[in-house]
């Protein structure tokens, strides 16, 4: 009898199993035949290397980016991309890089991309916005800000007062340009002004690309103004003014999908400390920041939205 019981209890186990693999099977073939749309997030300091999460700030790197872009563009399951931009900017060589990444996908597909931004998409998240075939912006959102910057510090003075004389040793006229131990010379200044103008350069050229706008009428609000979403949508930098959910809207009538089409957000492979510890890494500030020369940069979302530099400068492109 007791055998017979445990028969019984292993026979509904086996059936409650194969039932689960079957149902996860017809789930799963289910969502690979859907079709749906793709929403990129564009969130935080833009870096050139990995996305991060951590307690103080998000980093979308460029390089997890262009991946989950080349990924996408051999799905035949995505119709259209809506890239959501909630950024001040960072590096300048990320938003160039997430810029390409983005026009490269529309050249190989001939999908419409779509961007909508969030509370900020200034500076170097305009710069990613603007490789889409049309803007959203709320009409608060702060965006614009087409400038590029370099901040440095000086403690020569404070270093002397606490006794200590740093001594520096180069082989290079210009190696220890932006230092913190000393000011900079006028052929410095000249020197990083020039690179700061190339940068600049490229980055009205790529917007006047984008929006489809003269060179010329770029560069007379290319100043690093900060702009309102209402305030960009009158200069032409944005199309309309609406919220994400208006350009998933928009991206579902122009390759004609109904209201109740999926939308899947593309984002990198967790590890297991992610998996197990959640989405924020328990570090204060994102690894490919603390590797590079810097004491602090911090999301414009904190109030603060500057660079303080403990080695040298740094080209960015941010609020």
């Amino acid at each position: 009898m007791e055998r017979q019981r445990w028969r019984s209890c292993l026979g509904c186990l086996g059936l409650v199993v194969i039932a689960s693999i079957v149902a996860w099977g017809f789930l799963a073939f289910r969502s690979f035949s859907l079709v749906g749309i793709a929403v990129l997030p564009v969130e935080g300091i833009l870096d050139s290397g990995e996305s991060e999460s951590t307690l103080m700030m998000d980093v979308t790197g460029a390089r997890t980016v262009s991946q989950l872009l080349r990924q996408s563009a051999r799905d035949p399951r995505i119709k259209a991309l809506v890239v959501f931009v909630d950024s001040p900017g960072g590096s300048a060589a990320a938003a160039q890089e997430i810029f390409h990444s983005i026009r490269r996908f529309k050249e190989r597909t001939g999908k419409p991309v779509i961007a909508a931004m969030g509370d900020v998409a200034a500076s170097g998240g305009y710069y990613v916005a603007c490789a889409a075939d049309k803007i959203y912006a709320l009409p608060s959102t702060l965006t614009g800000s087409i400038g590029v910057i370099w901040q440095s510090v000086n403690v020569e003075r404070l270093l002397s007062n606490l006794g200590i004389k740093p001594e520096t040793l180069k082989a290079g006229r210009f190696k220890d340009t932006g230092s913190f131990f000393r000011s900079m010379t006028p052929q410095e200044r000249e020197l990083l002004q020039q690179m700061l103008n190339d940068v600049h350069n490229q980055f009205i050229a790529d917007v006047a690309k984008g929006r489809n706008l003269p060179v010329e009428k770029v560069r007379e609000i290319a100043d690093g103004r900060i702009l309102t979403g209402r305030q960009a949508k009158a200069l032409g930098l944005v199309d309309e003014l609406g919220s994400l959910d208006d350009a998933i809207r928009d991206a579902r009538r122009q390759v004609n999908l109904p209201e109740t089409t999926p939308v899947w957000v593309l984002e990198r492979k967790r590890g297991l400390i992610d998996l197990l510890l959640g989405t924020k890494a328990i570090v204060p500030f994102p690894k490919s920041l603390l590797t590079k020369p810097l004491l602090l940069h911090v999301d414009g979302r904190l109030g603060i939205g500057i660079s303080a530099l403990l080695w040298q400068g740094a080209i960015n492109l941010k609020h």
